[in-house]
């Protein structure tokens, strides 16, 4: 059999492209079409070189799923382990389907006989055997495919509902400006108690550099009151920020009382949905010392009521 590997190429390039555009719509990514282009050659490239180069285990389980991995990385990034497990996952769904797919529209255009239509022996001493898919096995390709393509759109629409409830936030305190993501929460009620003041969450490490050494980490374990305790006003360079803390009180999961640190900042800016930011004077800001979202989508807990009755304002012109 005559193989012209320009055409494996070729027929190899266009598919590869088609996958990995068929991952992103999926993902709902927008990658540089040379990143696209690059993912792609290197796809090409590798499905061309068994019939140029005769490399031991080079087409081994091992080695093509390390080249779909570097594939994925140069289409899409790395983004974090959750996020690039996931795109990962996507761009397999989305081979086994064109895969399926071309199996089954292949074999339904060719002559349905006996399914050991062709045996034959190779030079290596084995035997080739060419299977022809039938019509119901192709209907389970196709069945397997549509319901793991419907499971990911869950996924996306999951996603979708994320990010209308998503926030952006900027913290002003002293002439600086922090953004991040913030989730609008419905079920957050909490208030300064002697105040009322509304006490919106963030995490720690959005401010490790601004905070005492430590400080970031420690929260997660120690007491807030024992972490204040420790500083001392009257030390040479001491906490910039000091007067800003407050000590809130708040009921855990088991039921106990504990007290959260908190930071009176100059101003909080929300936008919600793409509209207008709305400023907030009147708010503390909860330091949380672990991390909010797994995945990174979001870095504060927006209260409820930041989400209305603010003041218009323009969008801050500095970044920190």
């Amino acid at each position: 059999m005559t193989v012209y590997v320009d055409l494996v190429f070729l027929s190899n390039l266009a598919m590869d492209a088609a996958v990995l555009l068929a991952t992103a719509k999926v993902r709902r990514l927008r990658p540089a079409k040379r990143r696209i282009a690059a993912s792609a050659t290197l796809g090409a490239v590798y499905a061309a070189a068994m019939f140029v180069a005769e490399v031991p285990y080079l087409y081994s389980l091992g080695a093509k799923m390390a080249v779909s991995v570097a594939m994925v990385l140069l289409a899409f990034g790395y983004g974090g382990p959750l996020r690039f497990a996931r795109h990962l996952g996507s761009f397999y769904l989305a081979s086994f389907a064109a895969l399926g797919g071309v199996i089954g529209l292949s074999s339904l255009l060719k002559y349905a006989g006996s399914p050991w239509t062709l045996m034959e022996a190779t030079s290596g001493g084995g035997i080739a055997v060419s299977f022809q898919m039938s019509a119901a096995l192709f209907a389970v390709t196709a069945a397997m495919a549509i319901w793991l393509y419907r499971g990911e759109q869950t996924s996306v629409q999951s996603q979708e509902r994320l990010e209308a409830l998503l926030a952006e936030v900027a913290v002003r305190i002293d002439g600086q400006v922090w953004h991040c993501k913030g989730l609008v929460d419905t079920g957050n009620r909490l208030y300064d108690p002697l105040t009322r003041i509304p006490v919106m969450i963030v995490e720690a490490a959005v401010w490790r550099e601004q905070l005492p050494p430590g400080w970031a980490d420690r929260l997660r374990e120690e007491p807030a009151d024992r972490l204040v305790s420790e500083l001392d006003p009257s030390a040479p360079g001491g906490f910039a920020w000091s007067d800003r803390l407050r000590l809130v009180p708040y009921r855990g999961v088991n039921g106990t009382t504990k007290l959260m640190l908190a930071v009176k900042p100059d101003a909080v800016e929300i936008a919600v949905s793409g509209g207008d930011p709305l400023t907030h004077r009147r708010v503390l800001i909860g330091l949380d010392g672990g991390t909010l979202s797994a995945e990174g989508a979001y870095r504060a807990i927006v209260h409820a009521d930041l989400t209305f009755a603010g003041e218009q304002a323009s969008a801050p012109s500095q970044t920190a």
